[in-house]
């Protein structure tokens, strides 16, 4: 548009003047190297998902999307581009166990970084024209932040072709599936804690509410309060009363009190004294006023766990002290490490005795739960099983921070995966499901505890009715094509036939002076014409003729043999085995036509077997309609507003 174009043409203009300024100012230095000049001919960037905030220019707005993106991750697209530009494109390697950590952009992202070549030739360079064709627009329930209600919220949600994308993903990205192998320990799944909403709390959220209530009205100013100002308070309300009023005294129904509770147990219950674990906060992290980390080393060290053994990785303010820190863990010697996701969920390695994780709050993206818990479910870990703690207060704004997890997560499973779903129940995206329990645990009125299971159960049932019906649209596409593969292949059954027929009475009588002329007429002519754009004939031997097939690699020579029928055969790389890799082909031809009748068998079966399952197809409808309908009950009860 004119008012975006404007914008743009703006944002240039001011870092050209920036630009402009930086040079014209005096500097001590006076020997400038730039980065094309330090020689650097290839990159490889770990924990890349850190540089997916590219600047991201789009027409729309939706929620999650930042189109401004970071001085930082543009700076490394630069850099990117130019170690791209001395390697045809290549020379870079991303690595992360996260490339999609947030949102749909993040996917476009590292497309952009590692093949925009080819997202131009296909028309989708832009983000606008990768959303026109991979994603949409979709307006979905959401519980509101302060826990009571639900309101429709804008998200991109929405999603096609995902065939398509992970197949043009997959040009960029190596898929390694995690699986339950013997280097890994055995977890058995999630142990919720669920500690019950107190009075206090409830009052806060109350007026949590109010505060909602004049910021969607706007009779507050934005930078005066706002919603996100409202999570932020309404998460730390959720993990501690006493982090939003202060004055609040100290409870057992805490989820403070229930972690200090089971990193005793754990801590008790080993024998050997060396079983070590983690605890994951990302809010209240140690400072000089009341924090979670201090209140938690409190209660344990009032337990019986020696101060010695706690540790709070915020203490480490070097690279020196962080390692010392690891080498105390693995050892055994600190028994109790407290961190946040970012300086203890990436690239660390305390596997050796960890025994537990300890969720004590709930991180925005899918992506850190899934680094926290790389921390235990690790190769090295001596443990047979391990235990992960996921603390929940009812009622709270963890139900609202779960949901935007399980929204997030369900598509992030789907492309990181690196394959599309069959119709079976158990491949429905279990780890959003899970997400959505652990919300519904999260939510105390019961009637909003039921409109979430519901809600999740029938989305559920979608998505397999919708793989169900995609499967049997691919089995009436292949009944179609499957009676002319049969009829090519008959075909060529025959054809095969007739010519070993022909070679049983008419064998070579060619003289070695003839049998190397005909080589040297084939080397000859795969020299003179590799690559040729149409086929080029060559002689006849044995009553086959020869030629060089159209667009032939050099370095893998083939060439044609016609006589009823048609054959490929490949020469290898020396011309003195041309003639009796013909000849072993032509003595295999018994074998090929063994195999097309093997194939025909085949075919017919396939054919039999998928007409037999159209005529007895299942349907996930009737699931659909008992949902929906059981949906629209509680959103009567409830008196969901849908503005």
């Amino acid at each position: 548009t004119a008012k975006s174009a404007k914008k743009l043409r703006d944002q240039i203009a001011a870092a050209l003047r920036k630009l402009a300024n930086a040079a014209s100012e005096p500097s001590e230095i006076t020997d400038v190297i730039s980065f094309e000049e330090l020689g650097i001919t290839g990159l490889f960037v770990d924990e890349a998902h850190n540089y997916k905030n590219l600047p991201i220019e789009t027409a729309n707005q939706y929620n999650g999307i930042n189109p401004k993106g970071s001085v930082k991750c543009a700076s490394m697209l630069k850099k990117v581009r130019a170690v791209q530009q001395q390697n045809n494109g290549g020379g870079v390697t991303f690595a992360t166990a996260t490339p999609i950590t947030n949102s749909v952009s993040d996917c476009f992202a590292m497309q952009h970084y590692l093949q925009s070549g080819e997202l131009k030739l296909i028309g989708l360079a832009k983000f606008d024209q990768w959303v026109g064709m991979f994603a949409e627009a979709r307006e979905e329930f959401e519980i509101d932040v302060d826990t009571t209600q639900y309101r429709l919220n804008t998200r991109l949600c929405k999603y096609h072709n995902l065939q398509e994308l992970i197949a043009l993903f997959s040009m960029i990205a190596d898929y390694h599936k995690a699986d339950n192998s013997d280097i890994l320990p055995v977890f058995n799944g999630y142990q919720n804690c669920v500690v019950s909403k107190s009075p206090e709390l409830k009052r806060y959220l109350d007026y949590l509410s109010h505060r909602a209530e004049l910021v969607r009205k706007r009779r507050v100013l934005p930078r005066q309060d706002n919603m996100l100002q409202i999570t932020c308070d309404g998460r730390k309300a959720a993990l501690d009363i006493r982090l939003a009023e202060p004055h609040k005294p100290f409870s057992y129904d805490m989820k403070v009190y229930r972690c200090a509770e089971n990193v005793f147990d754990v801590w008790a219950s080993d024998p050997e004294y060396k079983c070590t674990q983690i605890v994951f906060c990302d809010i209240a992290t140690p400072k000089q006023s009341f924090n979670i980390y201090d209140e938690l080393k409190r209660l344990l060290i009032k337990m019986g766990i020696h101060e010695s053994e706690i540790a709070f990785i915020h203490d480490a303010d070097t690279d020196a002290k962080r390692t010392e820190i690891f080498k105390k863990v693995n050892a055994g010697k600190i028994r109790v490490l407290i961190g946040s996701t970012f300086k203890l969920g990436l690239g660390v390695n305390v596997q050796t005795y960890l025994k537990a994780v300890h969720h004590l709050d709930v991180p925005w993206r899918p992506s850190d739960m899934t680094q926290r818990e790389g921390r235990i479910l690790r190769p090295g870990n001596l443990n047979k099983e391990i235990k992960i703690f996921r603390y929940i207060t009812e009622g709270s704004f963890d139900a609202y921070s779960w949901q935007l997890l399980e929204i997030k997560q369900r598509f992030i499973s789907q492309i990181v995966s690196g394959e599309y779903a069959d119709r079976s129940g158990d491949e429905v995206d279990n780890t959003a499901l899970t997400y959505g329990e652990v919300k519904a645990l999260a939510v105390g009125n019961p009637l909003i505890r039921a409109r979430v299971e519901t809600a999740n159960e029938l989305s559920k049932y979608r998505i397999l009715q919708k793989k169900l019906a995609e499967h049997y649209e691919e089995l009436r596409i292949r009944c179609t094509a499957i009676p002319a593969e049969i009829e090519q292949a008959a075909d060529a059954r025959l054809k095969c036939e007739a010519d070993f027929d022909y070679l049983k009475q008419n064998p070579e009588t060619l003289s070695p002076a003839e049998r190397r002329a005909v080589r040297n007429a084939i080397d000859a002519c795969i020299r003179t014409n590799a690559k040729a754009t149409e086929e080029t004939p060559i002689c006849s031997y044995c009553g086959f003729s020869l030629s060089v097939p159209a667009n032939m690699i050099p370095e893998h020579p083939v060439i044609l043999l016609r006589r009823t029928g048609k054959y490929p055969v490949e020469l290898g790389e020396s011309a003195q085995g041309y003639l009796a890799r013909i000849d072993n082909y032509l003595a295999g031809l018994p074998k090929l036509a063994e195999n097309l009748s093997e194939k025909i068998m085949e075919l017919q079966t396939e054919l039999e077997q998928s007409t037999a399952e159209l005529q007895h197809q299942e349907s996930y409808l009737p699931q659909i309609v008992e949902y929906t309908e059981k949906l629209e009950q509680i959103d009567h009860k409830l008196g969901v507003n849908h503005s």
